[in-house]
């Protein structure tokens, strides 16, 4: 058998394939901001004709019935939350054969680097990572900044912010730091990916 090669004469068919695609988009939201992002992503894949689900981590679908997944959690002090942590471990065999992408929210304020020069998405990858790496080797994992609303916080997160440390909100500002351009970007790279997957599946042309 020979192998399958997409140049352009195949790219109708391999568009086809792609848009035949069932993507789950499985997130961990406390406040919504993380709901936001995964809301983003469904959109711009749907708009390349992708049909794509969009499920809370406790109430999400098995994967199986999917071709692929992008999974996504708030992080909290360098942890994703429980519900998708559990997500990924209960379904690590179906999730390892399939294409699949993770993202976590996390990093506040308008400034990429911390006081010491270092990029906040690379010192603020959740400590779950590294095991889902070894476990379904995802395509890749993003950190995007998120979102503060002090009026959604429940008691026990205002008190943070009353903190002497966070005066004037040094450690957590206030506002939404969603980069929705770093979004689409990096929806844009997981639609090419999808399409190198389909073309990867295809033993004869």
């Amino acid at each position: 058998m020979s192998e399958c090669i997409w140049d352009d004469a195949w790219a109708p068919m391999r568009d086809r394939e792609v848009m035949n695609m069932r993507v789950l988009i499985v997130h961990a939201s406390r406040y919504g901001a993380t709901h936001g992002i995964a809301e983003r992503i469904a959109a711009r894949l749907r708009q390349q004709g992708i049909a794509v689900a969009v499920q809370a981590a406790q109430y999400a679908d098995d994967p199986a019935g999917y071709d692929a997944a992008v999974i996504g959690s708030a992080v909290y002090f360098f942890h994703w939350m429980k519900a998708a942590t559990e997500f990924v471990r209960q379904n690590r065999d179906v999730l390892a054969k399939r294409p699949v992408w993770l993202f976590s929210s996390g990093p506040l304020g308008t400034e990429t680097n911390d006081g010491q020069g270092r990029d906040k998405r690379d010192i603020t990858v959740p400590i779950e990572i590294a095991e889902f790496r070894q476990a379904i080797a995802p395509k890749d994992h993003r950190v995007f900044f998120g979102a503060l609303d002090p009026a959604k916080l429940k008691f026990t997160h205002r008190l943070l912010l009353k903190l002497p440390a966070n005066h004037d909100n040094a450690l957590f500002p206030v506002g939404d730091f969603r980069d929705w351009n770093d979004v689409d970007a990096w929806v844009e790279r997981i639609s090419q990916e999808l399409k190198v997957s389909v073309a990867q599946s295809c033993a004869v042309c």
